[in-house]
């Protein structure tokens, strides 16, 4: 699985912004990868780790930013409440407040109050956290999405990352799975500078066969490192010079077999 969850991230981080806080990795800082690769948090979180710590993923734009004490959630609520008696019937005059309930008068940092929106505490600057927060850039990443981009145009949308038990009882991981007509079909993507190397496309099948998959498709990037035909009908090895033109083949070979928009439901 670490391949599969390597791959989508460093391809969505090459092609658009996604926000992380590194110092506080937790369900609510890659929210967008979370809902769109089909990985447990844990094993998302460590593979992002890793990729930082490789350095295939950099932290773009880093800046300071105020977080829970408790939970670690940014962005909280603000507002002005008394240091002394807790009332929120404050009055700002210059750069100080002054309560209406007790008569405090105070600065206004004093008063400065914040709640979290995850757990709901309240806290002070003085004890608020300072987590970084950045977005996460992968440099000269293939974008697969673009496969995910012509299965949709279909209308059919497809899982990344997804798991599938064998008959062994191994669980296998795809780049993309989707269903049609009440059967799962599945696609794995390999991209190199000059070929993929025939060890992948051996994995490949092992887990089609284990896992009983009717249709399965094999996308390498320009293209095997040895011409090798499966030798079987549902099963498809699709070389193309590009992410993009190998798309536009998996789009037409599944037309093909009659899976369009015209009768996907």
């Amino acid at each position: 699985m670490e391949n599969c969850i390597e791959k989508h991230v460093q391809s969505i981080a090459a092609k658009i912004d996604v926000k992380m806080y590194p110092d506080n990795l937790t369900e609510f800082t890659v929210p967008y990868l979370l809902e769109t690769l089909d990985v447990p948090k844990e094993e998302l979180i460590n593979q992002i780790n890793g990729l930082r710590a490789s350095g295939n993923l950099i932290l773009k734009d880093p800046y300071q930013t105020m977080a829970c004490p408790s939970c670690g959630s940014p962005d909280p609520f603000s507002r002005m409440v008394c240091p002394k008696c807790g009332s929120v019937k404050i009055e700002i005059k210059g750069n100080n407040v002054e309560c209406k309930e007790c008569g405090l008068r105070a600065g206004i940092l004093e008063a400065l109050n914040f709640v979290c929106k995850t757990c709901g505490k309240n806290f002070g600057v003085g004890n608020a956290k300072w987590i970084t927060l950045g977005s996460l850039h992968a440099l000269n990443a293939p974008d697969i999405g673009s496969v995910a981009t012509a299965i949709k145009s279909l209308g059919i949308y497809p899982k990344r990352c997804h798991a599938v038990t064998g008959a062994s009882g191994m669980i296998h991981h795809f780049d993309f799975v989707f269903e049609h007509n009440e059967s799962a079909s599945v696609v794995d993507v390999e991209v190199e500078q000059d070929a993929v190397n025939v060890k992948y496309l051996m994995e490949f099948l092992s887990k089609v066969y284990d896992s009983g998959i009717k249709e399965a498709y094999f996308i390498a990037v320009p293209k095997l490192n040895v011409p090798i035909d499966p030798g079987k009908k549902n099963i498809k090895v699709i070389e193309a010079s590009s992410i993009e033109g190998a798309s536009d083949k998996l789009k037409q070979i599944l037309i093909e077999h009659g899976i369009s928009s015209k009768i996907v439901h």
